[in-house]
Formats: C-alpha cells, structure tokens, sequence
C-alpha cells in the first residue's frame, strides 16, 4: 500500500488522507519504517473503506461544481458575486468587476478549463493585493516585518511563515469571509515574533483578533467549500 510518509517530533503515528486522496503517514522520528509499515497494514481496512467513500465524496463534488457560465455566483470576502460569461470575437481573456457582478470576456471557444484558469489568475491578483495591504496594516500594529509575500495553492494550509520571513497565503482565502482572511494574515504575522504555537503566540493573535477561535473554526467546517473550481 502506497502512501507519503511524515516524520516529525509528534508521539503517535497518524493516518489521513490529501484533498486528492493520496494516504498520508505521519510519524515521530524514532518509530523504524518497518513498524510503521506493521501499522498500516493493521489499519488496512479502515483505509480502504476511507478511500471509497472519499472518492465518492470526490465524485460527488465534482458533479455539483460550477458550469462557470452566466448565472453563477461567485464569493469574494464573503460577498457574492453574478457571473456573466460575454464571449467574443478576442484573443485574450479580461475581467471586470462592476459592483456586485464579475464580466468576463473571454473567446468565443473558451471551454471550461480556460475559463477556469481564467478566473483563478484574477482571484490571485485580488488575493495579492488584498493581503498585501493587510500585511502592511497589521505588521506596522504587531511592530515586526516581513519580506515577500507569495499567493499560491496550498493543499493543505492556509498560509505559512519561513524563517527568512517570507509569507505565504492560499489565494483561496479570498473567498471566505473578510475577517476570516484578517485572522489568517494575523496568524501569520504572529509567527514573526513567535515561531510556534506556544501560548504566548495565540496570545498575541488574540490581542490583535480577539474571536480568532471562532474564524478558526468556520475554516475547519467551512474551508473545504473554497475548493469548488
């Protein structure tokens, strides 16, 4: 049985799958290959009962997701937006968002995954300019700096912080809720003065974002719904 194995300073073996169904293994340093291997297969038919019903859940969203076509609503910092697809005799794609509507142009045989790409290059524009003024606003409140900021598609985080100072955002978050995108630049910016998740970290994120638990929680139950295109 295939699988991506984690080491790391945890006590007990984990076992999970990825947002693409791939079996993930997570296990501390001093646990030997062999046993791990022992422990999976022990666990052999919960996995594959798992995995069943993951790809069904897979299959399932895969029909329910949206045509991007006229008349679709789209989220943007948890407003909606109507979708109007104008195609037109035109070699490039643009959109424009007037008001509570998002036009995209696009050639007249743009099919689904152009029309995909297409939007996803505009969320990510969105997304680097939204956080980059967020960054710059709540850094100069916390007193520390950054360096770069990078939008990326993160499978299984929603933002991350390097020891060089880097910052780097899920261009998902764009989607969700404004406050629910503030908590997880907060977050972020408060591993420049705590480089874990020590008590003191999540104090500082409290001083900053007072209800951070409950926009923690709307991205462990809601999160997932970002990822319908």
């Amino acid at each position: 049985m295939e699988y991506q194995l984690i080491k790391s300073k945890r006590k007990s073996i984990a076992i999970s799958f990825d947002r693409d169904g791939n079996l993930i293994v997570k296990a501390p340093y001093f646990v030997r290959n062999r046993d791990i291997d022992a422990f999976v297969r022990s666990k052999e038919d919960w996995i594959e009962a798992t995995a069943i019903r993951l790809k069904r859940e897979r299959e399932k969203k895969e029909r329910e997701r949206l045509k991007l076509e006229s008349g679709d609503i789209l989220p943007l910092l948890g407003n909606q937006l109507l979708l109007s697809v104008i195609r037109e005799d035109r070699s490039r794609a643009k959109i424009t968002c007037v008001r509570e509507r998002l036009l995209m142009y696009v050639p007249y045989d743009a099919d689904y995954e152009y029309r995909q790409n297409t939007l996803e290059k505009w969320y990510r524009k969105e997304a680097l300019a939204i956080i980059s003024k967020k960054a710059a606003y709540y850094a100069e409140m916390l007193g520390v700096r950054y360096e770069d900021i990078h939008i990326k598609d993160q499978k299984s985080r929603w933002g991350s912080c390097s020891g060089k100072g880097n910052l780097n955002f899920n261009w998902r978050l764009i989607m969700a809720p404004e406050q629910v995108l503030d908590y997880v630049v907060i977050h972020e910016l408060c591993h420049l003065r705590h480089m874990d998740h020590s008590r003191e970290f999540w104090e500082l994120v409290e001083s900053i974002c007072p209800f951070y638990k409950q926009l923690k929680k709307w991205l462990k139950e809601h999160g997932e719904s970002l990822y319908f295109i």
